[in-house]
């Protein structure tokens, strides 16, 4: 319609000019649609608040394969893993099988743990109303560009998949999130830490991708287990790779009361600092890890840096 309108309107003036002005006003009129068309493109290319979170968490996944080494990884048998633990009189009495394991959720938890810095806000008044009748309303008027987006990517999907019964984003000037937990068993079992332990397990089998070696690794999630004392005890995420055991606990809020009994589990597993992993979301000051991990016998480390220090210890770990 636009290149039509300007044709017409040099056809209307054509007769009134000499060549030269009429060559002219063409190459402005070129260059004026050049600009058109380029500010059309860019606006076509802008993410808007609303970008769904799997197609983000899709990308990292893709930047992730690209990484592979070519090297092989190789998923064995998980009873390998079972007996493992019973030479260390570790009892698995029931866990859940990977192949029947739902994975849909992976890419929303995916995103909440690569993101975790600009969703700490949302997340947490998300899960303090999940056993509170009436919704939230939260002032993001103080948050940067990066959190606000986050939040909204992180509230459209939970509100696509049912885990939000309402919500609503207020845009400039006002800022606001207005939205109310769903309290069903799934949503909630998901936004109090279950989405935790998903993240710790596939940035392992991600990190494992894109090590230069070859690799063969199992898992267990949630085992319910008998330690070597008789006590009943759950694990989170616990892998077997080439033949050694990592043991990785998450934690949305309350560690104090658990971490010492961790530590005890670790030392009955006999697995030191390189494999035995605990991960949080409620601690700010990076001090506080720093001396957790000194008191206890695991390490101890924020969700926003286990990407970064499970490489780490794999590479140090499994290449030869």
């Amino acid at each position: 319609y636009r290149r039509q309108r300007q044709m017409c309107i040099r056809d209307r003036y054509i007769d009134c000019m000499n060549e030269e002005e009429f060559l002219l006003l063409k190459s402005i009129a070129l260059s004026l649609e050049r600009i058109a068309d380029s500010l059309e493109k860019k606006a076509h290319n802008e993410v808007d608040d609303k970008v769904d979170v799997a197609v983000e968490s899709s990308d990292d996944t893709n930047e992730n394969e690209n990484m592979d080494y070519g090297c092989s990884v190789k998923e064995i048998d998980v009873n390998i893993l079972i007996d493992k633990l019973q030479e260390k009189n570790i009892t698995v009495k029931t866990y859940v099988d990977s192949s029947h394991e739902n994975t849909s959720l992976d890419n929303v938890a995916y995103f909440m743990g690569n993101r975790y810095n600009d969703i700490r806000k949302v997340y947490e008044t998300i899960k303090r109303h999940l056993n509170k009748p009436n919704g939230f309303h939260l002032d993001l008027k103080n948050a940067t560009q990066s959190e606000i987006s986050a939040s909204c990517q992180l509230c459209t999907t939970l509100y696509d998949i049912a885990f939000l019964s309402e919500y609503k984003y207020d845009k400039s000037p006002r800022y606001f999130i207005h939205a109310t937990p769903n309290k069903i068993p799934i949503a909630i079992n998901f936004l109090t830490g279950h989405w935790l332990e998903i993240f710790i397990r596939k940035t392992i089998q991600d990190s494992l991708k894109s090590l230069p070696a070859a690799i063969e690794y199992t898992y267990l999630i949630n085992p319910q287990i008998i330690l070597p004392n008789g006590n009943d005890f759950e694990l989170d995420v616990v892998f077997l790779i080439n033949g050694e055991i990592y043991w990785v606990e998450g934690k949305t809020g309350n560690y104090q009361h658990y971490i010492n009994k961790y530590s005890h589990v670790a030392n009955m597993l006999n697995l030191d600092k390189n494999h035995s992993f605990l991960v949080l979301t409620d601690v700010i000051n990076p001090n506080t890890t720093y001396i957790l991990s000194k008191t206890f016998d695991m390490t101890i480390i924020p969700v926003e840096e286990f990407k970064e220090e499970i490489k780490y210890v794999f590479h140090e770990n499994l290449i030869p």
